[in-house]
This record gives structure tokens, C-alpha cells and sequence, in this order.
């Protein structure tokens, strides 16, 4: 799952039991295992699955070479396609999700979509198949922003253009959707730079969960203080330069990064080392698994945008254990961090933060707080409000 799928499915679990739901994803590997917990109905195409394809080829070192080249090419050929294709090469998604989504609804009639923005793909798709189906509810949920969002622009010509591009398909959302579920960040933007009645919004609080409650992880006696970081960086917003050189210097710790390949690199590489480990991306079953039992201190690099905040830190907070954020602004997630007994926040560029991080690390090994008292401390961030409140705009 995508990040905003991620935050949603925490939703699923609460009210499948009272509403039947049909998912509609993109499918993301060759070989799925068929889920036994939800209706699950993949899109995909051509290129998306060759891509898949050579990549993993080139992991298992099938046709090394071959499959390098014709990986190359579907680059070069998603660059091109980027330059006209609106809102960018993933175009083709839209006419996917709502082609399956009439064909949904041939079948069962559906009475409401909920959009989960990636990309706002998926927004794009319900809002055309909202025009010729105007009786079906269309709750729009976003998680990041749209217009705002540099990864639209940042392959594109004529930049400027493709805003105000953008800036009208956004409007074009809002005035059709029947709700809107947005984060904290997004709906103070929306209400100040979009025409929209406010009493079809409604805040989103990232939720704690309660699976993901930690254990203590069990070292052996000469074992280093075990860090983990988990997630995309890109250089804009969510650099990670000065976190892996902060890092780097620390005494005593071993650093796993599982960040899957992008545009930051040039700056990992500097840094890989026997002391800080770089793997891919992993399952979002193996990576509850980690950052439950298998590390002392978890590690969060937060953004330059005042748009994004991530979920991920309600994931970290989930599990009760030490978490050290790397931060840029006093955002929402400073706010977290600093009222959370096991947080420690580390400015970009702070002179004394080798120092910080050895001595907090030191002291926080083998540290955890119960759930129950994690709960206590963010009240507003419990998931079953959050589920009244999308269960009363699928009722209204």
C-alpha cells in the first residue's frame, strides 16, 4: 500500500464489518498473494507490468544487462510522456480506476467512492465517474497536496503553466465532491486559496493503532544501540543529508535505512557504511514486524513543506519506543515529539546533535511506554472518532 492507503486501511478495519467494501489499487508486483481480509480489484497496464518485470530481473540477476536497457528506455519514455501528459505519465491510472469502477458498479450498485489520493489519480477517476453517475456519494480523502505538490513539476517544461493547470482541476474537485477529509495542514490551505463550502470538510487526525504496540528488543551483550529508518526522502522536501551525517558520527549505533531508490541517491551513497546499512523497500507486514520488535530507536526526518505532514510518525508513536526526528520546521510533528517522554527533535544544521543523539540513545535503549499511555497523551489522534466521522458522512 501507498502511504494515504496505509492511513485509510486503519479505517477499513473498524467498518468493514458494517459496510461491504471493493478496493480498487494499482497492482505494485508480478506476484500477489490473494488477500483473505479484502475485495481487492487491480488495475494496472502494459508498461507498468514490464517495468515490473526488468526490475525484478535485475534484483534476482536474470538478463542483468538486457533488462537494464529496456528499463532505461521505459524511462526515457516516461520522461517524454511527462511533458504532455496531464496531470503527468501516470495518466493512464485514471481511465483504469474508473473504467473498473463502472465496471464495479454494473455489478453491485455501489452507493459510495472514497478516493485515496496518490497522485490525486485517484481523484481525477471519480470525479469523471461522478459526471455520468451523479447519485453516487464521492468522498474525497487526500492526504498531500495537489497544486502544491513539487513532485508534478519537477520533470515538467513550462512549470508555471502546468500549475494553473492543476490549480483549475483542483477546483474542479472540490466543487463536486460531496465531502472532503483532509489533514490539518491541507485544510487550512484549501479553506484560504479555494472557493468551497466549509461544511463539506472535515479535519483528518493521523490515528495511533494498537497493533503495532512494541516489545523491548532483546540484544546480546556486545550488540550496538539498532536505529531504523523507513521511508521515501527526496532532496526538496524531506532532505536526509544532514540526518545520515549526524548519524554517521554517532558512537555505539548501527542505522538500517530501507528507502527504496529515488532521487536522494548520490547523498545515501556517501553514507552507506558498515554503521549505516541501506536495504529496499520491504512489506508493510515486515515493516510493523521491525519497528515493533526488532530495533531500539526509531528515526523520523520530517519536511520542509508546510503542506505534508507525514503518517508515519503516528506509526512510530504507535509502538511505545524512543523515537529521534530530524526535523525542519516546528510542525505537527515537533508539536508530537515534544510532549512524547521517549522523543528527542534535532533541528536541520544543529551544531550539537552528534552529541544529543549519543547520549539520547544511550539512555533510551531498551525504554518503552504501554499504548495505554501513549493514547493518554494524543487523545485527538484515536481512530474510532475518526471512524465516526467518515461513517457519518457515508450515512448522510
Amino acid at each position: 500500500m501507498g502511504a494515504p492507503s496505509a492511513v485509510f486501511d486503519k479505517y477499513l478495519k473498524l467498518l468493514k464489518e458494517e459496510y461491504q467494501f471493493h478496493i480498487i489499487t494499482l497492482e505494485r508486483e508480478l506476484y500477489l498473494t490473494p488477500s483473505k481480509e479484502y475485495d481487492l480489484h487491480y488495475v494496472t497496464s502494459y508498461r507498468n507490468r514490464l517495468g515490473m518485470k526488468c526490475m525484478y530481473n535485475i534484483d534476482h540477476h536474470r538478463h542483468f544487462l538486457v533488462n537494464k536497457i529496456l528499463y532505461f528506455f521505459l524511462r526515457v519514455c516516461t520522461a517524454i510522456q511527462t511533458q504532455y501528459a496531464f496531470p503527468n505519465s501516470k495518466k493512464w491510472e485514471v481511465d483504469a480506476y474508473y473504467n473498473k469502477m463502472k465496471e464495479l458498479y454494473i455489478t453491485f450498485h455501489f452507493d459510495t467512492i472514497i478516493a485515496i489520493s496518490d497522485y490525486y489519480l485517484s481523484q481525477l477517476a471519480a470525479r469523471k465517474f461522478k459526471k455520468e453517475y451523479p447519485s453516487v456519494k464521492w468522498i474525497l480523502f487526500a492526504t498531500d497536496p495537489f497544486s502544491e505538490n513539487y513532485v508534478y513539476y519537477n520533470r515538467k517544461l513550462f512549470k508555471p503553466l502546468w500549475k494553473w493547470m492543476n490549480k483549475r482541476a483542483e477546483q474542479k474537485l472540490y466543487n463536486d465532491a460531496n465531502y472532503c477529509m483532509l489533514t490539518k495542514e491541507l485544510y487550512s490551505y484549501v479553506l484560504n486559496n479555494y472557493t468551497i463550502d466549509k461544511n463539506k470538510i472535515a479535519t483528518i487526525h493521523y490515528s495511533l493503532s494498537n497493533r503495532l504496540a512494541g516489545r523491548v528488543f532483546q540484544h546480546d551483550n556486545h550488540s550496538d544501540c539498532k536505529l531504523i529508518f523507513a521511508g521515501f526522502v527526496y532532496k526538496k522536501i524531506r532532505n536526509p543529508e544532514f540526518a545520515l551525517s549526524v548519524l554517521s558520527k554517532v558512537e555505539g549505533v548501527h542505522v538500517d535505512l530501507f528507502i527504496t531508490e529515488g532521487e536522494c541517491e548520490d547523498i545515501i551513497n556517501r553514507y552507506v557504511s558498515d554503521k549505516i546499512c541501506r536495504e529496499g523497500f520491504v512489506s508493510r507486514d515486515r515493516y510493523e514486524k521491525m519497528i515493533r520488535e526488532e530495533y531500539d530507536i526509531l528515526l523520523n526526518i520530517g519536511n520542509i513543506s508546510s503542506l505534508q505532514s507525514p503518517s508515519k510518525m503516528l506509526e512510530l508513536l504507535s509502538t511505545g519506543k524512543p523515537i529521534i526526528n530530524f526535523y525542519y520546521m516546528e510542525d505537527t510533528l515537533y508539536d508530537m515529539i515534544g510532549k512524547y517522554p521517549l522523543g528527542l527533535n534535532i533541528q536541520n544544521g544543529d551544531n550539537g546533535a552528534i552529541r544529543k543523539v549519543e547520549q539520547f540513545c544511550k539512555e533510551m535503549k531498551g525504554k518503552m511506554i504501554p499504548f495505554t499511555e501513549v493514547e493518554k497523551l494524543y487523545p485527538e489522534n484515536n481512530i474510532y472518532k475518526q471512524a465516526e466521522l467518515l461513517k457519518s458522512m457515508i450515512e448522510a
